[in-house]
């Protein structure tokens, strides 16, 4: 887990376990932020293995208190199987409203996949 002191590069959430039956595949990491410090931040979400069967979906900025239940702050529009190629990117803002200790990024799954994984980055950016 990777705590931020600066907001001056991409925080690596790292790849998720392989997509299944239908639920939530979360990010391989999660970071600790400092709630009095969040600024402009979105994540960037490559798929790293096609994914195949299943039928759509969404990427969400999940934040929590506790580290262990998540909420959903942010999401994708839905992307169906056939847009998650390998390489297909994807971004989600994080919304300047965040105000939970931890940050990690999910997709969540319609339909039974029987492939997919995605890796995801926090990039903190500057602009409008």
């Amino acid at each position: 887990m990777a705590l931020i002191a600066r907001y001056d590069e991409k925080l690596h959430f790292g790849e998720s376990g392989a997509y299944g039956n239908a639920g939530t595949f979360p990010s391989g990491n999660v970071i600790k932020v400092d709630k009095g410090q969040v600024g402009r931040m979105r994540v960037e979400i490559e798929q790293t293995v096609a994914a195949t069967a299943g039928t759509s979906v969404i990427f969400a900025v999940q934040g929590s208190n506790d580290n262990s239940t998540y909420v959903t702050v942010e999401e994708s529009p839905s992307v169906l199987t056939a847009a998650l190629t390998k390489g297909a990117k994807f971004s989600v803002a994080v919304p300047p409203s965040f105000n939970y200790t931890y940050i990690r990024v999910a997709a969540i799954g319609t339909g039974n996949f029987t492939a997919g994984k995605f890796d995801a980055w926090l990039d903190v950016y500057q602009g409008a």
